[in-house]
């Protein structure tokens, strides 16, 4: 299957509004907090946050780049990899535009020349109680980033068929100021993904199986 057919079978199932959600979202949650993830809900004082997930095409291949965070004292997901993406500002006028406007500021991404596909299912990550809208989105060539230092440490790539492969996904030890425990992540040539970006890359992938 080429690029273009994998992409417009991925808009075709996000139009349809059959999303995994939180199935998919689930399998790369800890044990430790499996049976009441969901049940953890929003409040007075969440934020509200877009990202951007960015597909494009390298051998026929459905390719998106990841950032890692840079390491700070006080932020929550210092240091962690992510997708390009951030806080809802008032005059956004909506998640796409937020995701959109993200990247712009992160990695330099040229957003003339990018497509929208559609919205993933909303997360609500509680460590920093943001409320998180992932957008999808394509380029139909490779994009050229550079990465804005105040918020992006390092910028690197992955894709579907390597995150489709079991081996790719392991178990760790996290130690955050508030808890220690095992979590599944996806070993990404020696990084460590995991969290809410992982939670999202599972919806995608699940996503791309069912489109296949």
């Amino acid at each position: 299957m080429t690029f273009e057919q994998q992409i417009q079978i991925l808009q075709e199932k996000i139009a349809s509004g059959k999303l995994p959600g939180k199935e998919a979202q689930i399998k790369m949650v800890s044990d430790a907090f499996k049976d009441r993830y969901f049940d953890i809900k929003p409040n007075a004082h969440t934020r509200e946050g877009a990202v951007l997930i960015l597909l494009y095409p390298q051998q026929q291949n459905l390719h998106l780049p990841l950032i890692v965070r840079p390491h700070t004292e006080k932020g929550v997901h210092s240091g962690q990899v992510a997708f390009p993406g951030g806080k809802k500002e008032k005059t956004d006028p909506d998640f796409v535009y937020t995701a959109l406007r993200e990247a712009q500021e992160e990695v330099n991404l040229d957003i003339s020349k990018v497509q929208v596909l559609g919205q993933l299912s909303p997360l609500f990550v509680f460590a920093s109680n943001f409320m998180v809208y992932p957008t999808l989105a394509v380029m139909h060539e490779k994009p050229f980033l550079r990465p804005n230092p105040q918020e992006v440490a390092d910028i690197f790539s992955t894709n579907l068929t390597t995150l489709q492969r079991p081996e790719t996904i392991k178990k760790t030890i996290i130690q955050t100021p508030q808890y220690t425990f095992e979590t599944p992540y996806f070993d990404i040539e020696g990084k460590i993904v995991w969290g809410a970006t992982a939670m999202m890359l599972s919806e995608l992938i699940e996503l791309a199986e069912i489109s296949s």
